[in-house]
């Protein structure tokens, strides 16, 4: 093994498990349209919805495109289920 070759990709597969599948679509239909218009040469993203589930697919040229794009991808869930979490709160 060599232990300097060079990255070829970075990939990751994200299951994330929401209460119900109603609070999964809510948050799915949310971020959605934030990952699918994250233009980038280095990285890419899918999400898939299954159940109150939510499958995340990164592939990355790099490492920092990689955390680039997971960081981003979980912000944005994190504030979709922070402000789907206020509105039930009322």
């Amino acid at each position: 093994m060599n232990a300097t070759a060079p990255l070829k990709y970075v990939e990751s597969e994200i299951l994330i498990e929401f209460d119900n599948p109603t609070q999964a679509e809510l948050i799915f239909t949310s971020v959605q349209p934030e990952i699918s218009s994250s233009p980038s040469q280095r990285s890419s993203m899918t999400m898939d919805l299954q159940g109150n589930n939510i499958h995340i697919n990164i592939k990355a040229t790099d490492a920092t495109s990689f955390r680039a794009s997971l960081n981003s991808s979980l912000k944005w869930i994190i504030l979709s289920l922070d402000v789907l979490n206020l509105k039930n709160k009322k």
